[in-house]
């Protein structure tokens, strides 16, 4: 077999390879100009092959500003990755993901390759489902504020004392209810924040502020809480109050004891900082300690404790640390968050 016999071989492994990847994908010279494109870009944009060679591939981008950064990123010698929208032959845009990186033969830059990730059924779900949060949780806080108030009328034009125990608990019910839509509310922004904004935050500052507003809330159970003498900084962001306000109304709302004790203590070694919140209350089996954390599917017989634990679990994740049950001793939960220690400076 000749030399140019291997080359032509080569060459159609190429052509097959390349034409049959499923994601949109073109091939361009140094100049961006497209030399070749596969079958699933044809058939995405609209274009034939021979109306996309030649052309300049830039065309294709509807913002400059992307057009710009790719250029410049390209002519550093590095890898593109970004968010784009495509402009088809029939005039739609396309929104999705884009890679484009250099081809380079004997330290020389041959050309480019570049692939497309087509994400507008994707992102047109993502702001259906913000608009649809947005709109219902406005208007449960709406609905149950007129509840609310419809329960105080009546609670104050009636002497019977079961009538009013129902009535306080209807008004607990509704509170809860308000609770879990500001959950929700917690849980779309923290999963819709892509972007790191995480900072050096006095740990043990928040939680004193936590642990006294819990102290407030529920005057019939106790605190016992040991910080240390030292600040603790650890990397997160502004919820993370939130998430300690959950695991310490957790550790009381959950509490069979007339006299709920909740202890609370900071632990610094080895780059972590690790929150404890015990509780005197019922424990959490073994085999639950998943699911009441949303990781496991929650049914009839087995159920989680609500949102706000799940919120925990996912911003936890964010801040690189996590949060895990155990048994207290002699009785109760032991609730865990692990954090990743910060210099403040």
């Amino acid at each position: 077999m000749t030399e140019r016999d291997d080359g032509d071989i080569g060459a159609g492994i190429y052509r097959t390879a390349f034409r049959g990847t499923r994601a949109p994908a073109i091939i361009t010279d140094p100049d961006l100009v497209v030399r070749d494109a596969n079958d699933a870009c044809l058939e995405f944009t609209g274009y034939s092959r021979p109306e996309l060679v030649g052309q300049t591939a830039l065309d294709l981008f509807e913002e400059s500003a992307v057009c710009d950064e790719i250029v410049a990123t390209l002519a550093r010698g590095d890898t593109w990755n970004g968010e784009v929208e495509v402009a088809t032959k029939d005039g739609r845009l396309v929104y999705g993901r884009g890679s484009c990186t250099p081809v380079t033969v004997d330290g020389e830059t041959r050309g480019y390759v570049g692939f497309f990730t087509d994400r507008t059924q994707h992102r047109q779900y993502e702001q259906s489902l913000r608009i649809l949060n947005r709109v219902l949780r406005h208007n449960l806080r709406n609905d149950a504020n007129v509840v609310l108030g419809r329960i105080e009328m009546v609670a104050e034009q009636v002497d019977d004392l079961a009538l009013r125990d129902s009535l306080a608990t209807a008004r607990e019910k509704v509170d809860a209810i308000l609770d879990y839509a500001e959950t929700a509310r917690n849980l779309d922004d923290l999963l819709s924040n892509t972007g790191s904004s995480l900072h050096p935050v006095r740990l043990d500052e928040v939680l004193r502020r936590k642990v006294r507003a819990a102290a407030e809330r529920y005057p019939d159970a106790e605190f016992v809480t040991d910080f240390g003498s030292d600040p603790v900084v650890v990397a997160a962001d502004d919820a993370v109050g939130t998430a300690l306000e959950a695991v310490l109304v957790n550790a009381v709302q959950h509490n069979d004891k007339a006299t709920p004790r909740v202890a609370v203590d900071v632990a610094v070694e080895s780059g972590h900082a690790t929150v404890t919140v015990a509780d005197n209350g019922p424990g959490v089996p073994a085999s639950e300690r998943d699911r009441i954390f949303g990781r496991e599917e929650i049914d009839a017989v087995h159920h989680g404790q609500g949102l706000k634990l799940f919120f925990v679990d996912r911003l936890m994740e964010t801040y690189g640390g996590e949060v895990w049950a155990e048994d207290n001793d002699p009785e109760g939960s032991a609730f865990k968050l692990q954090f990743r220690t910060s210099d403040e400076s």
